[in-house]
Parts: structure tokens; sequence; C-alpha cells
């Protein structure tokens, strides 16, 4: 399984130090009134950088330590750990290409905090796909293509959908389909309870919105 704190990470970041333009992206996305950000999984901070460009107050975290120290050099805000080890509130909370990267129980886990940082937006942006296991450079269990917007709303039911749309080349992505909602009718708990007691052990089939969980981190939310 992919060590994204380790040398794996590291190889990532310095695949990826040079990001096409994504301001065209982000001022569509700030359109509406954002004052704060946050983004999980920020690497070295390429999206924090059009954020603060835009004038909006970003804050991220990333596991790779390494990369969280370029972007404080960058001058940028971001820290080493997880969004579990913050308990301020942001207007929008974000991934972008982040949970493709994890298996079943973790993906929720993430969710859950998306909707317990943010006051008002969640926004994720990802490869969309119907629970398939991609190989990812070798490493197994290391990119899912889910259809991430049908697990969020069956865990937030309240959650209300803003946008749905299709982001590639023109706009900094790598063909990535990209997810806006209002959550602020929502408690991080909402729709969770079939998935409270799941296990880290992606091996064990536990339940899940009325489905299984299976060894390669399937979800399914019909």
């Amino acid at each position: 399984m992919a060590d994204w704190s380790g040398e794996f990470g590291e190889q990532y970041t310095a695949r990826n130090m040079q990001v096409p333009d994504r301001r065209k992206f982000f001022q569509w996305i700030l359109r509406n009134e954002i004052a704060t950000a946050f983004e999980i999984g920020c690497n070295w901070g390429a999206n924090l950088q059009e954020l603060e460009a835009e004038n909006i107050d970003a804050v991220g975290c990333d596991v790779n330590e390494s990369a969280v120290l370029i972007a404080n050099k960058m001058g940028l805000k971001a820290f080493h750990g997880e969004a579990k080890d913050i308990n301020e509130k942001f207007d929008l909370v974000f991934t972008v290409g982040v949970l493709i990267h994890q298996q079943t129980p973790k993906l929720v886990e993430i969710m859950k905090h998306m909707v317990r940082l943010s006051s008002r937006y969640v926004m994720f942006a990802e490869y969309e796909g119907t629970d398939e296991e991609v190989p990812y450079r070798g490493e197994r269990f290391a990119l899912f293509k889910r259809e991430f917007g049908k697990v969020f709303e069956a865990l937030f039911p309240r959650a209300v959908l803003l946008e749905r749309g299709f982001a590639g080349k023109e706009l900094g992505f790598d063909d990535v389909t990209y997810w806006v909602y209002d959550i602020s009718d929502c408690a991080s708990t909402d729709g969770v309870s079939p998935v409270a007691g799941q296990s880290l052990d992606e091996s064990a089939k536990c339940k899940f919105v009325g489905t299984f969980v299976t060894s390669v981190g399937a979800v399914g939310t019909d």
C-alpha cells in the first residue's frame, strides 16, 4: 500500500512541482462568498497559492512533511498532519485528487471531517468511476475511481448539490469531475451510522449504506 507520508509521497511532490494554471477554475468556484478555505492533502501548496492570489485566507494540511516544508518556505499556510488534527471552521473545505487514493474507511473519515470543518461549502475534484480499482505506479490499493458524489450524498442526505462539472486541461486539471455542496444544514454524523463501527481493516466485509465494502475497497450506493 502506498505510503504518502514517506518516499512515495516525496516522489509525487517532485513530479508535480509544476502545476498548470488553475486560477480560472478557482475563480469560478469562489464566485460564492468565501473568505476562508481549508485543503485536505495540499501537498506543496499549488492550490493554496491560487486561492491566496484571489485574496482567500487559505490553509492546508498534508501527511508528507517534506511537501509541507516546501509550502511553508513559499509563505503558504500548511501544516504536517491530517484533518482530524484541526478544529477550526472554514467557509470552504476541499480536496483535489485525494479521495481517489483512500480505501473506504479512510474515505468516509475524510468526508466526515470535511463537513465538520466547513461552515458552508464542501468541494472535491476527483477521477470519477464506478468503484474501479486502477493500477497506480505499481502500488496496490493506490487509486480508486468512484462515484464520489453518490457516496457523499449517502453519508450526508441533507447536503445540497450546487454544482457538478468537469475540469479538463484548459482549467489546469487532468480530466476530473468536481462537486460543490452547501452543507450548512448538515452535521458530520448525518447518515454515517451504518459505517460508525467500521473496521480499518479493508478486508473485513462491513455494511455501508446498504451494501458491502469489499477487499478492493468498493463502495456501493444503490
